[in-house]
C-alpha cells in the first residue's frame, strides 16, 4: 500500500545501458533507497537453504514469476522511504501488479543506450557477474526489446516517463539525468 510522501521511481533499460552506476549515484545524492532487483536477486541465491524454484530461475536466468518475484522485494520495499527499483519491472503485468500490491511509481527512468555500446559495457565490465557474456547478453537483450515497450508507452501516457541518453560517459549521462530531474523530485 502507498506510503505517505514516498516516492517509487522504475528504471528501465537494457542490460549495459548504466542503470547501476546511475542509479547508485542518484540514491547517493537524494538518500533514497537504491533496490537493484539482479543483486537483490544474486544475493537470496547466494544464500545457503534459498528457496530452490527462485535459484532455478536465477540460474536459469529467466524471469522470476511475478508473485515469487514480490516476495523476495516485499522487505526490502515495506518501510522504505523513495526507492528506485533498478531493473523494474521486466513486463507490463509486473508493472500493473505491482502497482496493486504496493503503488504505481511517481517516476520511470529510461536509460536509452544503443545495442553495440551496451553489449561491450557488459562483456567488458570491470566487477564482472556470473552471466556477463555475449550469449547471455543476447538473450537478456532481446528478451528486453520484445518486453520493453509496452512499458514505455503506458508511462508515456501517463506523462511519468524520462528517457536518458545513456550512451556517453557515465558524468555526463548524470549530468543529463539529474537535468531532466528539476522539478519533478
Amino acid at each position: 500500500m502507498e506510503s505517505a510522501g514516498r516516492l517509487i521511481i522504475f528504471v528501465l533499460g537494457a542490460p549495459g545501458a548504466g542503470k547501476g552506476s546511475l542509479c547508485k549515484k542518484l540514491a547517493k545524492r537524494y538518500a533514497f533507497t537504491h533496490l537493484s532487483i539482479g543483486d537483490v536477486l544474486r544475493n537470496v541465491v547466494a544464500i545457503p537453504g534459498a528457496d530452490e524454484t527462485v535459484v532455478g530461475y536465477v540460474q536459469r536466468g529467466e524471469l522470476l514469476p511475478t508473485e515469487l518475484l514480490f516476495d523476495v522485494l516485499r522487505p526490502h520495499i515495506n518501510g522504505c522511504g523513495t526507492i528506485i527499483l533498478d531493473g523494474f519491472p521486466r513486463r507490463l503485468d509486473q508493472a500493473e501488479a505491482f502497482e496493486k500490491e504496493f503503488q504505481a511509481p511517481t517516476l520511470v527512468l529510461f536509460f536509452d543506450c544503443p545495442r553495440d555500446l551496451a553489449e561491450g559495457r557488459v562483456v567488458n565490465r570491470k566487477q564482472g557477474r556470473e552471466g556477463d557474456n555475449l550469449e547471455t547478453f543476447k538473450k537478456r537483450y532481446d528478451e528486453f526489446q520484445e518486453l520493453n515497450p509496452p512499458l514505455l508507452e503506458r508511462y508515456e501516457k501517463q506523462g511519468k516517463l524520462i528517457t536518458v541518453d545513456t550512451s556517453g560517459y557515465t558524468n555526463a549521462s548524470y549530468a543529463m539525468l539529474l537535468h531532466l530531474l528539476q522539478g519533478r523530485l
